[in-house]
Formats: structure tokens, C-alpha cells, sequence
């Protein structure tokens, strides 16, 4: 999905500058970066995890997961996906 700044900005207008916004789904927000000319992209802490076929298949409702890093490095493996 993507949005203009100013989508952005007129979403968050009724908000004061002292509300926290909390991102869905256990996502950590990283920073702002800027990927081209007038793109900026939000990048979260946690990455994209690669979905094999054989899970696209069983699960075709899941369109992404993301992965996190445990603080000695290694990445949190998830046992299963509950039944949908």
C-alpha cells in the first residue's frame, strides 16, 4: 500500500503531537527512509519473512509475515500458524 505525506499528515490531523501510535501486529517501527526522489519509505524493526509455496498453498490468506531478531542474534522461529 502506499500514501501521499499528505494523506498521511490529514489522517493523523485530529491527533495531538503527545498521542503514541502503536503499529498492529507486533510491528516495531525503525525509521524513515528516503528511496527515490519522492519516496520515503517506513521500515520496521522486524523483516519480511520468505513464505514457501508449499505454506502460499495450505495458507493462501496469509500475504506476509514478518520475523524478529532475538537480542543474542538469532532470529524467533515460529512453531505454526494457527488455523485460520
Amino acid at each position: 500500500m502506499t500514501l501521499t505525506v499528505g494523506d498521511l499528515k490529514r489522517h493523523l490531523a485530529a491527533y495531538d503531537d503527545d498521542f503514541e501510535i502503536e503499529f498492529d501486529g507486533g510491528l516495531t517501527f525503525c525509521r524513515v527512509k528516503t528511496r527515490g526522489d519522492n519516496l520515503a519509505m517506513v521500515e520496521f524493526n522486524e523483516f519480511q519473512a520468505m513464505l514457501s509455496p508449499k505454506f502460499r498453498k495450505k495458507f493462501p490468506e496469509v500475504k506476509v509475515a514478518f520475523c524478529s531478531v532475538e537480542s543474542d542474534g538469532s532470529v524467533v522461529q515460529e512453531v505454526g500458524v494457527p488455523e485460520l
